[in-house]
Order: structure tokens, then sequence, then C-alpha cells
């Protein structure tokens, strides 16, 4: 059984409940208490650790993310809506640092395994994610940012995340269906923060992965033309 786990790619687990994240939050009734929504956030959080894995970022790693769920859970025991905010901060801040950890080692491997692709669409679903918290942060502290929004949006914080996230995935991939829009001064040049973001980290790490293939299979030919 440890033999098999082992052969897991690392970031297979955080790319499956990313996948998830995307597919439960709109089917989570405006009237939950937003437990689910929270375990499957919590979920992204604990094999984000594992997708790091060993190495120097492991230990300040694992403290924020601790710091991350007690912060989360903290707000959503308590209720107070001044933690809100607080706990969607740091929960960026997670996702900042977790990105920036993942790009490394994208950028410093020298070959293209399962796993470096589940990396690089781990990163790609981590920034949206990242994205969304920044909206929600946004139409908290100003309402109205955003024109389309459910009417019961704010209150009811899994129908703005959903419905965030749902903006968040819209943008990154430039599909601009138009249903929501960004009306102040800060939601329109975030969101097209993302959309140009999306686009060149697909250009960018697209080319990449497929340099270190090409030039991974030359090596092979010219080791198996030198024997």
């Amino acid at each position: 059984m440890l033999n098999r786990l082992r052969h897991i790619p690392r970031n297979a687990a955080l790319l499956a409940v990313l996948l998830l994240l995307i597919v439960v939050s709109p089917s989570i009734p405006e009237t939950s208490p937003g437990v689910l929504f929270e375990l499957v956030f919590d979920s992204i959080l604990i094999a984000g650790v594992y997708s790091v894995g060993p190495g120097r970022h492991q230990w300040p790693f694992l403290i924020l993310t601790a710091v991350t769920l007690a912060v989360r859970w903290g707000e959503h025991l308590s209720g107070a809506p001044q933690l809100d905010v607080g706990a969607l901060a740091i929960t960026v801040v997670w996702i900042v640092y977790a990105v920036s950890i993942l790009i490394a080692h994208l950028f410093q491997r020298q070959d293209v395994t399962v796993d470096t692709i589940l990396a690089a669409m781990v990163t790609y679903l981590l920034v949206a994610v990242a994205f969304t918290l920044v909206f929600e942060i946004l139409e908290l502290t100003n309402p109205g940012s955003f024109r389309g929004l459910p009417d019961d949006a704010l209150r009811h914080r899994a129908e703005l995340g959903s419905t965030m996230l749902y903006y968040s995935l819209v943008c990154i991939t430039t599909m601009g269906y138009g249903d929501i829009v960004p009306v102040s001064a800060l939601a329109r040049p975030l969101s097209v923060l993302e959309g140009v973001f999306g686009q060149l980290y697909l250009a960018v790490m697209i080319a990449r992965l497929v340099g270190l293939h090409a030039a991974s299979e030359r090596g092979k030919t010219d080791s198996s033309n030198r024997n």
C-alpha cells in the first residue's frame, strides 16, 4: 500500500480538491451553514502542504497553513464579520506563498513528468482561487464593486464565494460572458490583470514544458546514438 502511495504524483491530491471546489461550490445551498465549503477549502490547505513537500519552505509553509486554518475556523465558529476579511486575506497570503514555491519548482525542473504537468495545472487554478478571494474582499469592503451578482450574495457567504469563483475562472480563461461586470475603480484593473496573467502563464508555461520535453528527447537520442 505504501509503495503505491509513493507512486501517486505529489500534486494529484491538490488538483483533485481544487476541481472538487469548482464543482461543489455552485451546489451548496444558500441556507447551508458553510461547513461543507469550509471543509473543501481546508482540504486545499492540507493538500497544499503535501504538494510543497520537504525543503527549506516546509516548516514556514506548515506554520502559515496552521495559522490560516485557525483564523478561518475562528471566523467560521465565531461568526464575527470583522474576522471575515482577515480570514480571506491570510488565505490569499497562503496561496501566494504556495504559488511562488510551485513556480520555483517548475522552473528548477529539467525534465517533464506527470507531476510537473499537474503542478502547472495546480498553479493555474490556485491563482484563480486567489483572485476569487481578492474579489470577495473587494465586494465585502466596497459593496457594488461588481454588477450582476445575486441579490443575496452578501447575506450568504457561500453564495458570494461561489459567484466570485465563477467570475474569477471566467476572467482567467478570458471567456468574458459579461453576466458579471466589474464597475469599481479597483475591480476593473484587477479583473484585467487576472485575464492577462492567465494568457501569459499559459504561453510561458507551455513553452517551458515543451522545451524541456524536446531537450529530454534529444538527450535520449544522443545517448542512444553514442551507445
